[in-house]
């Protein structure tokens, strides 16, 4: 049948053969890609599905300040440390007993006059001046021839003016008054023996450090602003979030890339 027919059918016979064998080539080589492709299309789908159920692990980091203006009621005790100086005042009465010297500086006039009746011994020689008269009214005997006479009366004044050396060798009695005028600035040692009655309010300073549980019977007014440092790991599974669903949807259609379907 091939002897019958001429070079230009030939020509075109090979031609169509070689176009087949070039269609069934590509035929072969599409189908090799086609299957390539859902394997690769598989894993990526079946990767979709691992995606829709794993966990989003990640570290958070907050630095913040927060404002905070409200009222907290507070329901618990709670323990408070105390440390203060409790300023009062507390009634004090007594009666003190004293019993002391005191060295009392003094400053005392005095001014009298002191009586002096008694006796002293003088025992050296005295220089009396004597500037005086002595009187003279008595009778005196004459002797005559040495022998007694007649008593004759004396009368006059005898002057006596002169320096005596005078010695004491008794006691001589002292009668007199003396005028004192003194000041006398000393210091005396003074005996205290009293009871002194004290009312007096004493202030005090106690010093407190305690714990002390407190509770509060009415909320409590806050206002501050609350600094905020914080860490927070964050642990987000995908299955339990709408991404889930379009992950497996995403899955399933590329899954289901390669087949002629519509659903």
């Amino acid at each position: 049948m091939l002897k019958n027919l001429d070079k230009f059918q030939k020509r075109i016979l090979a031609l169509l053969a070689v176009a087949l064998l070039t269609c069934f080539g590509i035929i072969a080589a599409l189908l090799i890609v086609l299957h390539v492709a859902e394997g690769r299309l598989l894993i990526l789908g079946n990767t979709m599905d691992d995606m829709a159920v794993q966990h989003i692990i990640s570290t958070v980091r907050v630095d913040e300040v927060i404002p905070l203006n409200t009222d907290i009621t507070i329901k618990d005790e709670m323990t408070v440390g105390i440390n203060m100086v409790v300023e009062s005042t507390i009634p004090f009465k007594a009666m003190i007993p004293v019993s002391d010297k005191m060295m009392v500086p003094i400053r005392i006039g005095v001014k009298d006059y002191i009586k002096i009746d008694t006796t002293i011994q003088i025992k050296n020689a005295v220089n009396i001046m004597v500037d005086d008269t002595i009187p003279l009214n008595q009778k005196m005997k004459m002797p005559i021839f040495g022998k007694r006479g007649p008593n004759i009366p004396i009368s006059g004044k005898i002057p006596v003016k002169q320096k005596l050396h005078v010695s004491f060798n008794e006691l001589m009695n002292v009668h007199s008054v003396v005028p004192i005028d003194l000041l006398i600035v000393d210091t005396l040692p003074i005996g205290l023996k009293m009871r002194i009655p004290v009312d007096l309010m004493i202030p005090i300073k106690i010093p407190i450090k305690s714990n002390a549980k407190i509770h509060f019977t009415a909320p409590m007014p806050v206002d501050a602003k609350i600094p905020i440092k914080l860490t927070i790991p964050v642990n987000i599974p995908l299955e339990e979030t709408s991404l889930s669903v379009y992950f497996r949807k995403m899955a399933e259609g590329l899954r289901g890339l390669t087949k002629l379907s519509l659903d």
